[in-house]
């Protein structure tokens, strides 16, 4: 077996320190989706902070019968500077076909691309964000009164109705967000295709 001198094990070692700081420790959240109590399929969600930047990411895969088998994937991957968005891009794949949103910084405004299920948008936002849909899922907004509804590329109102209970209507659909201890442990989706509830893991 190899030998090594003790100073390059120290090297060594201070690399892979010096890179898990740089990178970062992702964290995870795991969820089930259900609908009507049947289990329809499950949600990921993601935070990662690589120095002064921190990522937020959202990944489900559903498949439920609306007349026909429906089967979505459906990816957010957000990207925040300082506290501030500065891009958001949302893939949705489907047998109803594939669609795409972004959400990017722009000097002074957001340029909006949304180009979805019988809906488009292009209108730009002014103002700088600091929530959106992924980021909810890891950081409780306690301060602010809009976020980001990254897939229709719109600021939308949230209400705190309750006690570590958030409403977020998007498009006329009321959404609930239950907390505990800062996360999200249950969310009530309203859709007009179906509704759906989504649940930690334990």
């Amino acid at each position: 077996m190899q030998k090594y001198p003790v100073k390059f094990l120290i090297v060594a070692a201070l690399l892979l320190f010096s890179l898990d700081i740089v990178h970062g420790a992702i964290e995870k959240r795991e969820y089930d989706i259900t609908a009507a109590g049947i289990r329809i399929g499950e949600m990921t969600a993601t935070r990662e902070r690589i120095e002064n930047q921190t990522w937020y990411t959202l990944h489900s895969e559903v498949s439920f019968w609306f007349f026909v088998r429906v089967k979505v994937v459906y990816s957010v991957k957000s990207l925040y500077q300082n506290n501030q968005l500065i891009k958001s891009t949302v893939d949705t794949h489907s047998n109803r076909g594939d669609f795409k949103s972004t959400v990017t910084w722009n000097e002074d405004h957001y340029d909006v691309r949304v180009e979805g299920y019988k809906y488009t948008n292009e209108v730009p936002l002014k103002e700088p964000i600091s929530y959106s849909s992924a980021r909810i899922y890891f950081d409780y907004p306690y301060s602010v009164s809009n976020i980001l509804a990254d897939n229709y590329g719109i600021m939308v109102p949230v209400d705190k109705t309750e006690k570590d209970v958030l409403t977020v209507t998007v498009q006329g659909n009321k959404n609930r967000f239950y907390f505990e201890s800062g996360r999200i442990i249950r969310a009530v989706m309203h859709h007009p295709i179906k509704n759906f509830e989504i649940r930690l893991k334990s």
